[in-house]
């Protein structure tokens, strides 16, 4: 359950509800000198062995929510830090998280990632379910930004061997869970630990969890967990 000492610590948003809290976070993160690393740096470290500047920290949103954009973006943009954006790619017409957003994004130097296309149990998929969800996901997102998709993470966390070894075959460099922990040159590239930020927690909160202490975070987690529900 630590992640402490871990080098770098990819944190996973979802819905951002709060301007004023997530700024803190990250005026937090920037006070305890954590560098914030683009996917690509990420990525080049882990494959490659490339250096990066440690603690570091990766920032990703999952699921294409409009407050990532409303109260998150202006922080990211007024700080310039960068991150990745994983969109559930069926609701790309969606209004409220489109197309156009995803493409801005990009051009503003963001990475897109991929979170499937429905976001199903992939591992309830058949080889042709699999296919669609992964590499029609990819697909489409390319179009719509001009540049490759390298970044996967998996819809609630749920993978096994075959799923794992299908966004590999798709040409996936990187795919992430949602299991609590951090990352360590030589982890396995498909089975990447995160660091969840739920409910909105007010900055004492995200401190003592950014400590990574075993047991105690966790219990952090699982109340806002809880508190992530009744916000829902």
């Amino acid at each position: 359950m630590s992640f402490a000492t871990s080098p770098v610590l990819v944190l996973c948003h979802h819905a951002v509800r709060r301007r004023d809290r997530f700024h803190a976070q990250m005026s937090s993160l920037l006070e305890r000198g954590y560098a914030v690393l683009t996917m690509k740096e990420f990525t080049a470290w882990l494959r490659r062995g490339q250096p990066i500047r440690s603690p570091a920290v990766v920032l990703t949103f999952d699921g294409g929510y409009r407050s990532q954009l409303d109260n998150a973006l202006p922080t990211l943009e007024a700080l310039k830090l960068p991150a990745t954006f994983f969109p559930v790619s069926a609701a790309l017409d969606d209004a409220e998280f489109g197309r156009h957003d995803l493409a801005a994004l990009a051009a503003a130097g963001h990475t897109i990632g991929c979170h499937t296309h429905t976001h199903p149990d992939l591992t309830r998929q058949s080889p042709q379910g699999l296919a669609q969800e992964i590499v029609g996901s990819k697909r489409l997102l390319e179009d719509v930004i001009g540049q490759e998709v390298t970044a996967f993470c998996y819809p609630d966390g749920l993978r096994n061997p075959r799923v794992a070894a299908a966004v590999q075959g798709a040409g996936f460099e990187v795919a992430f869970t949602i299991d609590l922990g951090g990352v360590r040159a030589g982890d396995d590239s498909y089975q990447l630990r995160r660091v969840a930020i739920l409910g909105e927690p007010d900055p004492r909160s995200f401190a003592c969890f950014m400590k990574g202490t075993r047991g105690v975070a966790g219990a952090i987690l699982i109340g806002w967990k809880i508190r992530e529900r009744f916000l829902e």
